[in-house]
């Protein structure tokens, strides 16, 4: 058994086992059978404060009934009109940390214990990120975003490795999301400026419909400055970034459709060699740098009416991400990394009028991702990777009990080759089993089980350039000096990382609680991970290592709680983390402190105009670094409360299709670091307008 390649788990066993049972058991698949007990008006009112998730289950879901804690950002709010990245929306969302020191480049996203390498991101369902130790980030202008989806927790089973903390997934527009009601053909354009990175943006979209058309063709640019981090302080930077969205649909007949999207990301830009430092140093030189993303999308989707077994979807997916430096004094590095893919998937629906139906996700997928370095490039060796997966999923909801349930496994194998070193290969099952049981109208419960895995980065298995120097200085004439480097070592023998997550929750609903119409929600849940070879970087004196820890366990609470009247509308969000290495008793590195999210929004009148204020506190860092267990790349950090105000309008009667808003971030000019130590931004005021006809 040991020399099959397809070697299983328990758990993997017994769904794969399952799975045909159960497509024929059947149902009433994603009916919520407590809805059916409601009334016309409460139904009216439940679904005023309902809000969809496509990437929790894969399939379109109410978020507050999906068994995992889910988070949907629009990409229309206050605060996302003000992002001037696409990780920069996501900086108010509790439980994610965002490393960078506000750069375009260099911005990385946390997520329970977990680094951007075990955080999944994903835009239009295609796999971002590049390994090049400090450039990464999602090189996409928030002005093309529909919305960005965070789920948390393990999310192996439909979107395969790295989601191990979770899944960052946004959604880029489509014209459908433009077009204003019985309008055929759109335009738009906008402006942004910001005092905080002396910024300034503009862009401008084309959009339209016939009876079997759609498309879009959308532009944008930005210049963004010197940065302000607090107490007089900028963080030295010069970035010139366009981008340009080309996306169409096309609708054969009833029952099948073609989709293209062609996106194109340009930075051109002046900073440190590591951006995620602040300051310019002899160690991090002023470097011009050129990223260039170019990423293209091709799918059919054949969905015949009349067939209930077959949705089926087929998607080719190009990426070619190119990072170009130009170092004072060194020479140029280059970094390019080419991604091809094919993904088909497929959804059935078995029995939905019986007591058990089944909706059943399944597909396969195969993609390459190759690093071609350049120049003097370092820590990006030249090796590439292949990876095939195979998975299913079946949702089932009783038609007579309130109760629904998950089942799902996946299959990924993955090769990885380097000339100067030997080919890694494994697999891995991947499982997931949830059950969600909603007893009244107002209450859900839900229990999960779920299992991720992670495949090395190459970096981590074949790096074998130099680090850093090591520098001494001269007893007697004080002169410092080079008189070795750090240098990475490759380690081929690496095992994936793999964890396995239990997690449980409940959400409460009401309607008409302390006033008529208004709703309130709140979900809660706590999750305990096991983790089995964590990667970790091991910094020694002379060399850098990527290895394995052998146990860690990674726990915590999430908590989202709503409340929405005719008047204003509550979110309160809070995340705590926690994580160990089981052998030593360390905290690991990518833990983030307790925070705490909440959102004000207040419409002025029936004016169009509202008002909000946004405060993100987190706690200090103090129980990582307090003795026995000191941790040299965890520096004490105090905790701090960053206060953001806005003023937003959106356009009624002859001012439809106008849109401004005015945000002070920081408003008290706070100063607070990263846990990584790294200055976060200061004060900035925010001017947003456009106007769409």
């Amino acid at each position: 058994m040991e020399k099959w390649p397809l070697r299983v788990s328990s758990l993997s066993l017994i769904v794969v086992c399952a799975l045909p049972l159960f497509t024929y058991a059947a149902n009433d698949i994603m009916n919520n059978s407590n809805n059916s007990r409601l009334t016309e008006e409460q139904k009216k009112q439940h679904n005023k404060n309902e809000t969809m998730t496509i990437v929790a289950t894969g399939n379109s879901r109410d978020s507050f009934s999906a068994p995992m804690m889910v988070t949907v950002i629009k990409g229309d709010t206050a605060t996302s009109h003000s992002a001037f990245s696409a990780i920069d929306m996501l900086r108010a969302i509790p439980g994610i940390t965002l490393s960078g020191s506000g750069r375009t480049n260099g911005q990385e996203i946390s997520m329970r214990g977990y680094d951007s390498k075990g955080v999944l991101t994903l835009v239009d369902g295609v796999r971002q990120g590049i390994d090049t130790v400090h450039t990464s980030s999602i090189f996409l202008d928030p002005s093309l975003i529909k919305q960005a989806e965070i789920v948390r927790g393990p999310s192996a089973l439909l979107y395969g490795g790295s989601a191990l903390g979770g899944v960052v997934s946004y959604q880029t527009v489509d014209a459908a999301d433009l077009l204003l009601p019985d309008q055929n053909v759109g335009y738009r354009v906008f402006g942004l400026g910001a005092t905080g990175n002396h910024s300034l943006a503009m862009g401008g979209s084309v959009f339209g419909k016939t009876a079997n058309l759609d498309g879009l063709i959308t532009f944008s640019t930005r210049d963004i400055g010197n940065i302000n981090q607090g107490k007089h302080f900028s963080a030295p930077n010069n970035e010139s970034i366009n981008n340009v969205m080309t996306k169409g649909t096309w609708a054969i007949d009833d029952n099948q459709s073609l989709n293209a999207n062609l996106r194109y990301y340009n930075n051109r830009s002046r900073e440190p060699e590591n951006p995620q430092q602040s300051e310019i140093t002899a160690k991090n030189k002023m470097t011009k740098r050129s990223t260039l993303q170019r990423d293209a999308q091709l799918s059919y989707r054949l969905n015949p009416q009349d067939l209930a077994w077959l949705d089926t979807t087929t998607a080719l997916y190009y990426s070619d991400l190119n990072i170009h430096d130009l170092v004072l004094k060194e020479g140029e590095k280059g970094y390019e990394q080419i991604t091809r893919g094919v993904k088909l998937e497929n959804r059935s629906r078995f029995f939905t009028h019986s007591p058990a139906s089944h909706l059943l996700t399944y597909g396969t997928e195969a993609y390459q991702q190759k690093q071609n370095p350049s120049g003097l490039a370092e820590s990006f060796p030249a090796a590439k990777i292949n990876v095939n997966s195979v998975w299913a999923q079946d949702e089932m909801t009783l038609r007579d009990l309130p109760v629904s349930l998950l089942l799902g496994t996946r299959f990924d194998r993955y090769h990885a080759e380097n000339k100067k070193n030997p080919d890694v290969s494994a697999d891995k099952w991947s499982s997931r089993g949830a059950i969600t049981v909603t007893p009244t109208d107002w209450l859900m419960m839900f229990g999960s089980y779920a299992q991720a895995f992670r495949a090395p980065k190459m970096g981590e298995i074949y790096n074998d350039s130099k680090h850093y120097p090591l520098i001494e200085e001269d007893p007697i004439t004080h002169r410092r000096k080079v008189v070795g480097w750090n240098t990475w070592q490759p380690n081929p023998h690496l095992k994936p990382e793999t964890n396995a997550t239990q997690e449980y929750g409940f959400g409460l609903q009401f309607d008409n609680v302390l006033a008529n119409n208004d709703a309130w929600q709140f979900k809660a849940s706590y999750f305990d991970t096991q983790a089995k070879d964590y990667i970790y970087v091991d910094v020694q004196h002379y060399y850098t290592k990527a290895k394995n820890i052998r146990q860690a366990k990674i726990w915590g609470w999430d908590v989202m709680m709503n409340y929405q009247t005719d008047w204003f509308s509550w979110d309160l969000a809070y995340n705590r983390t926690r994580g160990k290495n089981q052998e030593s008793g360390n905290y690991i590195a990518s833990i983030n402190p307790d925070t705490l999210t909440s959102r004000l929004d207040l419409p002025i009148a029936r004016t169009g105009f509202s008002t909000g204020w946004v405060l993100t506190a987190a706690k200090d860092n103090h129980f990582m670094v307090t003795p026995p267990r000191i941790r040299p790349e965890i520096k004490p950090q105090a905790g701090y409360g960053v206060n953001d105000f806005y003023l937003s309008y959106k356009g009624q009667g002859h001012f439809q299709g106008m849109t401004a808003t005015a945000v002070l971030a920081n408003a008290f000019d706070k100063q607070y670091a990263s846990p990584q130590g790294i200055p976060q931004d200061g004060r900035s005021a925010k001017l947003f307008i456009s106007y769409q006809w």
